[in-house]
């Protein structure tokens, strides 16, 4: 048995305003930024703004803090559509925040900061009925505002799939401190909210009864992440490396070609190989790289490893971050 993680849980491979044309948020704002360091600046006193469609979502971003405010100086960050705007705004020297972070669930947005990106503190939420279309940063005084990271994940949990309803899932930390305990519901499926991402811990499985079913290595896991437990012994390999369970590989290209091999102890048969695709993609398998299907069915012998081909067909209305975003799923 094992424990795979299936899907990061960034809803955008890349950071959006290092990678994105100025012209999709900068409108008339001055604005640099470096790709070797990961900031952009924010120089003069407006604001940048993209389009922002997600109906779920957690926003998590780094920013320096200003050395100097005036009275009427401030920095923030906000989320709005054509009636509403709301966020997060420095405004004071002595009260302001590195790390910021926004979350949008069942149409309730949460708003926190942080000093040290670990322990946040909750500064208000409120319930939003209509969707929300943009986002964007604002601020006005001498000094540049530096955005440092940024990150969008689809939601604040992270979720375990394929025990039995009623299971029960346990979360412990590294010094074995039980965090948090949830049971599996009728699809198989866990989620367990985390107070923050990139933490280190370690799961334990549970039937009804108390009887302990399996034991996880200590991992690391985020916010969206999709874990599922396996009872098959692969390895997926993807550029001549293994890829690992901590950090899914990310495709290179729309045609590209991974091996999966067998490294268990047991031959498999009858053994299909799809995809979960979370966009309106076309991601389609092929064992010859000339006919593409959504599933392939083949056997593994001991050690016994097969060349996959992918193709990935963009549609038109997709953005182009969501385009490598997929499951592989092996059943």
């Amino acid at each position: 048995m094992k424990l795979l993680k299936v899907k990061n849980g960034l809803l955008e491979a890349e950071n959006f305003f290092l990678a994105s044309p100025f012209g999709d948020f900068s409108g008339s704002a001055n604005v640099t930024r470096d790709i070797a360091t990961g900031k952009l600046k924010l120089i003069s006193n407006n604001k940048i703004e993209r389009s922002f469609n997600y109906d779920e979502f957690v926003i998590e971003l780094e920013k320096e803090n200003f050395n100097t405010m005036g009275d009427d100086d401030y920095s923030m960050i906000y989320l709005g559509n054509a009636h509403n705007t709301l966020g997060i705004k420095d405004d004071k020297i002595s009260s302001q925040n590195k790390y910021w972070k926004i979350l949008k669930q069942d149409n309730y947005i949460q708003a926190y900061s942080s000093n040290d990106g670990v322990n946040y503190s909750n500064i208000g939420g409120m319930a939003v009925t209509e969707p929300l279309t943009k986002q964007g940063f604002n601020k006005y005084g001498s000094e540049d505002f530096i955005l440092s990271k940024y990150n969008v994940y689809s939601n604040p949990y992270v979720t375990i799939q394929n025990f039995p309803e009623n299971t029960v899932c346990e979360l412990y930390d590294p010094t074995d401190n039980l965090i948090q305990s949830r049971v599996f519901d009728t699809t198989m499926e866990c989620k367990l909210f985390l107070d923050s991402n990139n933490l280190n811990g370690y799961f334990k499985f549970k039937d009804p009864s108390g009887s302990i079913l399996f034991i996880s290595d200590s991992i690391t896991f985020g916010y969206g992440d999709v874990w599922v437990v396996s009872p098959y012994n692969f390895e997926i390999i993807y550029l001549g490396s293994v890829v690992s369970n901590i950090n899914p590989a990310l495709l290179q290209d729309l045609n590209e070609m991974m091996v999966i091999k067998n490294v268990g102890n047991e031959p498999y048969t009858g053994i299909t190989i799809g995809t979960n695709v979370t966009s309106n993609d076309l991601i389609q398998l092929s064992i010859d790289g000339l006919t593409f299907t959504d599933t392939l069915t083949l056997d593994f012998a001991l050690n016994e490893e097969k060349q996959i081909y992918v193709q990935i067909i963009k549609n038109a209305d997709n953005h182009n971050f969501n385009v490598r975003d997929f499951q592989l799923v092996i059943s």
